[in-house]
């Protein structure tokens, strides 16, 4: 269509729509609703006028109002039922955008504005303003899926000609897009006049408003009253009011405060900063699982580089289980004066033991200490960073600790004092050392877990309170932590410091489908080593033959092209056939997923340089950096190597370098997964040294081609993976193991209302864990989950894999309702109510599955791939059934057969 003839179009149309609603006017209340309730019962809402909105929140709220050029993805919220309203700022353009050549096409009269240079406003009463909106604005949002728009004029006045100018665009867009929302911005005064064009209001700030510096600031008195009444006119129509409301990140008070207010009154409400840039603040509230690690030093003050965050005592003893209640580790160096975060939004803060500070920086440190206890923020001291007099004094002041918090000098004897045992390891000998003994005492109203008493050369007693928990966090200071195993059962330890909320669903990584996680991977070390066995066959042939190929475990193998090429030095020239020969078998067998060990095991991963492990002479690769030797090497296992349909999954970083920030943030852009290369195998430890041990990691071999150079070494792996084989576990690739690590780090979990959770991830980590002690899911009100069980006293949730989980917990008995216990591999429901569930499965060996829900001794009616079977429950409601390792399974629950008989 000729742009020339939009406006007369539409002029005509627009005349005859707004003579019917002069008569509508009068029909009364009953015809006025007819529009407002058109909309749909949202009961969520989200304002993100950012360019590049958080995918997660998306999935997570009924209705986003977002900006019109953000770059998104609506198809995963279309499909869990959310809509997206595009904001339209009709009164404003940026220079150079396409709504500014359109405003030039149209001749649409404009002025700079006074506050930014590249902005520009435009005149509502304009005659060609109606069509500059809709071809500018309106058109390029519902060509990109916007279920709605929301007009708006921005930080202009909404004068008389203004208000009507919006009421004609307003007929003129329910004419073009009748499947289309529309709402106003509330602070354009417009009431009755608009109920027949518009689907309901949006009042961007009620209460308050934006204030100096982008801070919320209290909105004037009168014009928060004028609002309000605005407010409750339009709701005495019939419509519905959204609001937004800002308030301070750090003052969950003032948020939760400004949700109420808008929630009393019947307005769906949404608090954030004034930035308006996605921020979630209320009323949902989000759970933050950040804990904030100071570690290290300035460079500069010490004279010598920090070490890595792996060295660190956080990473090395706590971070299993800390990961395993839920917390997402922030590691931050001590680097500068500005080394604290600006904000406050972290769960808990730990001083590592390596923790090395100027004086400067500790007293900055000791001054930092109240505004923790102020927002009740645990801190954990796993060592005493304060060496400089004063910040010593000021911290242990505002910490309430006792004692010089010296070590103490020429101590003749040691001797526990305190201790309590359900915080210590089991079957652990608690001694004391006098090495890194501290004068220091918890304070008062502490609880000592571990109290020491010490005794010098000159009869002084010294008190050391090692581990203790108290009302701001609690310490462990066990200088001996280090080399020999921690004291302390540190799941339970940290279980109490937290002192969160113990009914918060944690995602988890070590459990799919109410089953212990199993994977195994195996690095290519080793690979063209002769063995030792009779015929001094390959290990890489020892390993296809006797362990591989007699396993249906998921097994990720992974090779090193330098090597399979024989451009290592020491390799032949004909040896290159043979070792391709070897693994392209390999990766032709079912159970066996490609991974790159890189091109040639460096020692580095620095990126920008040349980083390749010695080569020998026919070594003809030109590119010797990071990107070669991972994209490079993933490339020549796909064209070399792979049968049609396999394609590289895995990143297996070499077992002598870790991989620096750089190269895991290539791995991420290439969207492949990796994982640390690790040494040897023992899947049947547990190290927690819990009474009741909880399951803090897979089950997991990771080995290498070297471990079956000897007889020895291939028996032991033998013998490992058979007890694997005999366990029942889920079995999963590397690949997916590393992905739901992943993604269980960045996945958001939101409280709807008590015991009511929202869970956001991209589907990949599919387990929730609670104490048992929270409740059960009432199947029917949730959404995306496929069913639970209960494991030494933990509640796993198992979800489908959804972007957006709804999870809704009952202390009562939930109602029967057919849902999944337990399964040897992933299950995809199809169908899944009170008395009927359909699904398929898929893996190499039979599939094993336990469905609870149905009647005590019922039956179970099903179908495996259209053949007819029976199975009964047993008294607990719970059916077994072993189908094949490809099956599509529909099922009913049926009473038990005299019962049925009965009827």
């Amino acid at each position: 269509m000729h742009p020339a003839s939009l406006t007369s179009q539409f002029t005509r149309s627009l005349n005859r729509l707004l003579s019917k609603l002069r008569v509508l006017g009068f029909l009364g209340l009953t015809s006025i609703s007819a529009v407002a309730m058109d909309l749909p019962a949202y009961r969520s809402l989200f304002v993100d006028q950012s360019q590049r909105p958080d995918p997660r929140s998306l999935a997570a709220f009924d209705l986003s109002v977002l900006n019109p050029q953000a770059e998104l993805d609506m198809e995963p919220g279309h499909a869990l039922g959310n809509h997206y309203y595009a904001l339209l700022d009709v009164a404003h353009f940026r220079n150079g955008s396409h709504a500014a050549m359109k405003c030039l096409e149209r001749q649409v009269a404009s002025k700079p504005s006074a506050s930014d240079q590249q902005t520009r406003i435009v005149d509502p009463a304009a005659p060609q303003w109606v069509s500059w909106v809709v071809e500018a604005l309106a058109d390029p949002a519902a060509k990109k899926g916007f279920d709605g728009f929301v007009l708006s004029l921005g930080s202009e006045a909404a004068t008389p000609a203004a208000r009507s100018a919006i009421l004609s665009l307003a007929a003129t867009l329910r004419l073009r897009y009748p499947d289309k929302h529309l709402l106003l911005d509330l602070r354009l005064a417009l009431g009755v006049e608009a109920v027949h064009l518009a689907s309901g209001f949006l009042a961007l700030g009620v209460y308050t408003r934006e204030g100096r510096n982008g801070a919320a600031d209290w909105t004037p008195l009168a014009e928060a009253q004028r609002l309000t009444r605005l407010i409750r006119t339009v709701q005495m129509q019939g419509m519905r009011v959204f609001a937004v409301e800002y308030a301070s990140a750090d003052d969950r008070a003032a948020c939760l405060e400004a949700a109420q207010r808008l929630t009393s009154f019947g307005v769906l409400p949404f608090v954030t900063t004034t930035a308006l840039t996605g921020v979630n603040l209320g009323p949902w509230e989000e759970a933050s699982r950040r804990v904030l690690v100071l570690h290290g030093w300035d460079e500069k003050h010490v004279g010598e580089k920090s070490p890595p965050v792996a060295s660190t005592l956080t990473s090395r003893l706590m971070r299993q289980s800390l990961e395993w209640l839920g917390c997402e580790l922030d590691f931050r160096q001590a680097s500068g004066a500005s080394f604290l975060p600006a904000d406050h939004n972290f769960a808990a803060v730990i001083l590592d033991s390596g923790l090395v500070l100027s004086p400067d920086q500790q007293r900055t440190l000791a001054a930092w200490l109240p505004s923790l206890r102020v927002r009740r923020i645990p801190l954990l001291l796993t060592g005493m960073p304060w060496t400089d007099d004063t910040a010593r004094q000021l911290a242990m002041q505002h910490l309430g600790l006792g004692g010089s918090a010296r070590p103490a000098a020429r101590l003749v004897k040691t001797n526990v004092v305190a201790m309590d045992s359900a915080l210590l390891r089991v079957n652990s000998r608690i001694t004391s050392h006098t090495l890194g003994f501290l004068d220091l005492e918890a304070p008062a109203d502490a609880h000592i877990v571990l109290g020491l008493h010490g005794q010098d050369a000159m009869g002084t007693a010294h008190r050391f309170d090692q581990a203790f928990l108290s009302s701001w966090g609690g310490a462990w200071v066990d200088p001996a932590a280090q080399a020999a195993t921690a004291q302390l059962d540190l799941p339970a330890f940290l279980t109490q410091w937290l002192g969160t909320d113990r009914s918060l669903p944690v995602p988890d990584t070590t459990t799919r489908t109410g089953r212990q996680v199993f994977y195994s991977h195996i690095e290519s070390t080793g690979f063209s080593t002769p063995s030792t066995l009779p015929g001094f066959p390959l290990c890489a042939e020892v390993m296809r033959d006797r362990i591989i190929g007699r396993s249906l475990l998921p097994i990720t193998v992974s090779v090193c092209e330098a090597e399979l090429r024989a451009w290592l030095p020491g390799q032949k020239p004909g040896e290159a056939e043979r070792l391709e020969h070897v693994a392209r078998s390999m990766f032709e067998m079912l159970q066996v997923q490609a991974a790159s060990n890189s091109f040639s095991r460096p020692s580095q991963w620095t990126p920008g340089i040349a980083i390749s492990s010695t080569l020998n002479e026919r070594a003809s690769s030109a590119r010797h950096d990071m990107e070669r030797e991972i994209a490079g090497s993933m490339s020549y296992i796909h064209r070399r190597l792979l049968p049609l349909g396999k394609e590289v999954s895995l990143m297996l970083w070499p077992a002598k370098a870790a991989p620096s920030p750089e190269a895991l943030r290539y791995c991420r852009t290439m969207k492949v997964e990796s994982l640390p290369a690790h040494s040897g195998f023992d899947p049947i430890s547990s190290p927690s040294g819990s009474r009741n041990p909880p399951r803090l990691e897979p089950l997991a071999i990771r080995c290498s081609f070297a471990d079956v150079r000897t007889a020895a070494g291939l028996a032991s792996l033998e013998k490992t993976f058979a007890a694997c084989s005999e366990q029942p576990l889920h079995a999963m690739t590397a690949a997916a193991y590393a992905a739901s690590v992943r993604d269980a780090q960045h996945t958001r979990i939101l409280r709807a209302a008590p015991d009511h959770w929202i869970i956001l991830n991209k589907g990949e980590c599919r387990t929730l864990r609670l104490p048992v002690t929270a409740g059960l899911p009432d199947m029917a009100r949730c959404q995306g989950v496929s069913g639970y069980n209960v494991h030494q006293g933990q509640l796993y949730i198992h979800t489908m894999g959804r972007a957006r989980t709804e999870l809704v917990l009952t202390k009562d008995r939930p109602a029967q309702h057919i849902h999944l216990a337990e399964c040897s591999t992933a299950v995809s429901f199809f169908e899944l109510t009170p008395g009927r569930a359909t699904f398929q499965v898929r893996d190499l060996r039979p599939v094993e599955i336990v469905l609870g829900g149905f009647e005590p001794r019922g039956q179970c009616a099903y179908l495996e791939n259209g053949r007819p079977y029976t199975a009964h429950a047993d008294s607990q409601g719970f059916v077994r059934l072993e189908v094949a390792c490809r099956s599509t399974v529909s099922l009913q629950s049926l009473p038990p057969a005299a019962h049925a008989a009965m009827r």
